[in-house]
């Protein structure tokens, strides 16, 4: 009795041992360890824990290497009994799905079917440019149809065999067909789209050079231009960069805070033009502001600067259907001239007389209607003096009207102009890299110079930031990982496609 109950313990303890080693030995793949197929004899099928039989694996290479010659999509299927415990099949397939690259690079037409045997999931990971052919609704049908009933009776062969199949009756539709086609073609065959993209880019090109030339001779004839100081050709040129540079640096940031990036992959040569007339309109609404301020620069008097904005309108309402942001640039014109159409009204003199505005662009200075300290004012812009005079030059009137700068400064203390500038910091030591610097916060008067000490500052030393070598080895290294990440066609995936059990 001792010694059946001994055997009957050793053979509890052995089955025990097998059914661990056994399961120690059952794997669970992690992305990097499951078997490319492409690099394994050039196949579309991984199934390392052998559960296909040799003859399926056979079927299907041979099945989807003709879908790809006839369609150029690319098609994997992945069977393994387990895969990493830390991931759901969603995250795994998709993960794996771009790290080989599945599909053409120029066209994204990957498709993936991932199974795992032992979680008794299925999951279908598209490209982009395969979703509009088999949408998500497609492949859940498909699966329900061919591939879960077949799996319900472990036959996994005779599930991915059908459903493969049925897939490439939906594929190879004659107008399914034609459009993986142009899907891929639409790049490498680029050249021919330029035969439909040259002449529209032309057109846009050769109208807005004539634009900007007839802005330019415009710019040349403003009254009072040659009071302007001209830009050289160097600060010009470095002013169009810095604008130029300020765009491309806000398309940057949009596009990687917004992971955007699928946005840039479905650019096509066909949008060239589009692109260009975007650009050009922004451009010419740079141009636009520049001839406003140039406006601005050759008149004193806002009345006649105001006056020559209108006139420019007139003559150049057009603009707008070339740069529509310049509607907006517009109305913002006109309610600033609404808000100043009393302004510019006839003051009657003591006899009732329609007094004379005096025109700032003659006499700029104001004299001698205007003191030093108001001439100051006008200079920093908190103020604005209009000059009126009776027509027998007896009598006159000073208007004062609140300038750009009016909230910026308050009124001195000891010469009672608006010329104040509260807590402006003077910096009296520049910090560098190996000390600290050293500022005074005061508030002193632009004209009488009145000055009143508030308190010294320390500035903090200049410390030098690592962060673009960081960023540079980092960009370098996922570079490098993301080129030798697979040998299909570097195909990508923005997570379409579906999934489920049985």
């Amino acid at each position: 009795m001792l010694n059946k109950n001994w055997h009957k313990r050793v053979n509890l303890l052995l089955l025990a041992v097998f059914i661990s080693v056994v399961s120690f030995a059952q794997t669970a793949y992690k992305i990097n360890e499951i078997p490319d197929p492409k690099n394994n004899g050039g196949g579309y099928v991984s199934n390392p824990d052998g559960i296909l039989s040799s003859d399926d694996v056979s079927n299907l290479n041979t099945t989807i290497a003709d879908f790809e010659s006839k369609t150029n999509l690319q098609l994997a299927v992945i069977i393994v009994n387990d895969f990493d415990h830390d991931k759901e099949d969603f995250d795994f397939a998709y993960e794996l799905f771009n790290t080989w690259g599945i599909g053409q690079k120029t066209s994204n037409n990957g498709l993936l079917l991932f199974i795992s045997k032992d979680r008794r999931k299925y999951r279908f990971i598209t490209g982009t440019g395969t979703e509009g052919i088999l949408p998500d609704v497609t492949l859940k049908h498909t699966a329900e149809n061919y591939l879960i009933p077949a799996f319900r009776e472990n036959d996994f062969g005779k599930g991915i065999i059908n459903t493969v199949d049925a897939l490439g009756v939906i594929i190879l539709k004659p107008e399914n067909k034609s459009e993986l086609n142009q899907f891929f073609t639409q790049i490498t065959k680029g050249n021919n789209d330029w035969e439909n993209v040259w002449l529209p880019t032309a057109i846009i090109l050769l109208v807005f050079f004539g634009i900007f030339k007839i802005i330019k001779r415009q710019a040349k004839n403003i009254s009072g231009s040659q009071f302007i100081k001209k830009p050289s050709s160097d600060l010009a040129i470095a002013k169009g960069c810095a604008v130029l540079f300020f765009i491309v640096f806000i398309s940057i940031f949009v596009i990687v805070f917004t992971e955007s990036f699928e946005l840039l992959k479905k650019i096509r040569l066909t949008h060239i033009p589009i692109i260009l007339y975007s650009i050009l309109a922004i451009g010419l609404f740079f141009r636009y502001l520049f001839y406003i301020s140039s406006l601005r620069k050759a008149h004193n008097d806002d009345e006649n600067f105001f006056n020559e904005v209108k006139t420019f309108h007139k003559r150049n309402w057009w603009l707008i259907f070339f740069s529509p942001i310049i509607l907006i640039a517009i109305i913002i014109h006109l309610i600033k001239r609404n808000k100043t159409a009393d302004r510019f009204k006839p003051i009657l003199d003591s006899k009732k007389n329609e007094m004379i505005r005096m025109d700032r662009d003659i006499n700029i200075e104001g004299k001698p209607f205007l003191s030093l300290g108001q001439r100051k004012e006008e200079t920093i812009k908190t103020y604005d003096y209009d000059i009126w005079e009776s027509a027998d030059h007896k009598e006159h009137i000073i208007k004062a009207w609140p300038a750009e700068n009016y909230e910026d400064y308050v009124e001195c203390p000891s010469c009672s102009f608006r010329t104040y500038k509260l807590k402006k910091r003077e910096t009296v030591t520049e910090a560098t890299y190996s000390h600290e610097g050293q500022a005074k916060l005061i508030n002193e008067c632009g004209f009488c110079k009145h000055t009143e000490f508030i308190k010294w500052i320390t500035l903090a030393m200049l410390v030098k930031s690592s962060s673009s070598s960081g960023s540079s080895s980092s960009s370098s290294s996922s570079s490098s990982s993301s080129s030798s990440s697979s040998s299909w066609g570097g195909g990508s995936s923005s997570g379409g496609g579906t999934g489920g059990s049985w």
